[in-house]
């Protein structure tokens, strides 16, 4: 249901040229990877098909760049993340037992991991575009950052832990870019940072037997080398270059549990992930279209949309290392959307005060909206 839907309303039509050549690669690319392993049984059948974040659907996640550029369907996009925050809350409250629990809950760890990563950190892009939105939501997103932090300390999630204080650096620099007080703000930031950090350092020290014990304890402890040394010793030169597609797997024995075969199909490091299935050549494609997009969203655009966008890349882009991003989840798809709102030359030209006034209009205000195409 959703495919046909989806290719009803993309548009296979890109005005950028640099953008049309190597997008056109990338996909060429991508349909080489799903072909040259295409599932040959019903269990690599029914991950291909329903697999929410590694199956077949995410190699179509690169498609959400040819949606219409018009602003109803940002101010839908917008819509729909607060929906999958307003979600995110009640999960939370359904099983706060859980994520509560005490000790080093596998149960509790994939509940944080997912519910955090599909539904809550989408949210953060809202706060980056914090203008476009009424102080009633702007607060909303604040408790959403809140508790997303809350219970990435409680589960020691530090690649979670590191999305938020990102997010929080970056909605600040962009805040701090429209304010006229930049000399206060900056002071009153610094104070307030130092004070917020002593308090930390002391309550961390104190809290000997806390639900916080689990990040007192991990600390720096590594958890990437074992399984990076793995995938490092697996490869040879070919699948560097080329991947072994769509279903790869290298070898690394006793990291999951009830694991029977040694073999994993994903690493917690992306950048290596897009290596093990679509190789150098994938990785090199995604960057040479990702990062100018974040050149022409920061340095060629007058309204606070396109710099979101060009932060919401770099934030992506830093978070492959520390977490799993590249999944079939909103927070990637919003990584081509805003590529395609980087690359459009017709948002990046829009008034801030045009879009500030469109976004904060009611719902039925959306038929008088601009028309801007990519």
């Amino acid at each position: 249901m959703f495919i046909p839907l989806f290719f009803n309303l993309i548009k296979f039509r890109l005005v950028n040229t640099y953008l049309q050549v190597f997008f056109s690669l990338y996909i060429i690319w991508i349909i080489f990877i799903v072909i040259r392993d295409f599932p040959s049984n019903f269990d690599q059948l029914k991950f291909m098909l329903f697999d929410a974040w590694f199956g077949g659907i995410l190699y179509l996640s690169p498609l959400f760049i040819l949606l219409p550029l018009k602003l109803f369907y940002l101010k839908k996009l917008f819509q729909t993340i607060f929906l999958l925050a307003i979600a995110y809350l009640i999960y939370d409250v359904f099983f706060l037992k859980d994520l509560l629990s005490q000790g080093a809950s596998l149960t509790s760890l994939n509940i944080v991991e997912y519910f955090s990563k599909t539904l809550a950190v989408p949210a953060f892009f809202l706060l980056m575009v914090y203008t476009y939105h009424s102080n009633r939501k702007k607060f909303f997103l604040i408790i959403i950052l809140l508790v997303t932090i809350f219970f990435a300390l409680v589960r020691a999630r530090r690649g979670l832990l590191f999305m938020c204080g990102l997010t929080a650096v970056f909605s600040y620099l962009l805040f701090l870019s429209q304010t006229r007080n930049k000399f206060f703000l900056v002071l009153l930031t610094i104070i307030c940072g130092g004070i917020l950090f002593i308090f930390g350092l002391e309550f961390f020290s104190y809290q000997k037997h806390s639900i916080f014990d689990h990040i007192t304890d991990r600390g720096l402890e590594d958890t990437r080398s074992t399984v990076e040394i793995c995938f490092f010793q697996d490869l040879s030169f070919k699948d560097w270059i080329i991947g072994k597609g769509m279903l790869g797997e290298y070898f690394c024995p006793g990291i999951d549990q009830d694991d029977v075969t040694g073999y994993r199909s994903t690493i917690e490091t992306d950048y290596l992930q897009i290596i093990l299935k679509g190789g150098l050549m994938s990785l090199s494609l995604f960057l040479l279209i990702t990062i100018p997009a974040i050149f022409k969203g920061l340095f060629y655009s007058t309204n606070l949309l396109s710099k979101a966008a060009a932060l919401w890349i770099i934030w992506i882009l830093l978070n492959m290392y520390p977490s799993t991003i590249h999944t079939f989840t909103m927070p990637y798809i919003l990584l081509w959307i805003s590529v395609g709102i980087c690359y459009s030359k017709n948002i990046r030209n829009i008034p801030n005060e045009t879009l500030i006034s469109y976004f904060k209009e009611e719902a039925n205000s959306d038929l008088k909206q601009p028309t801007v195409n990519l």
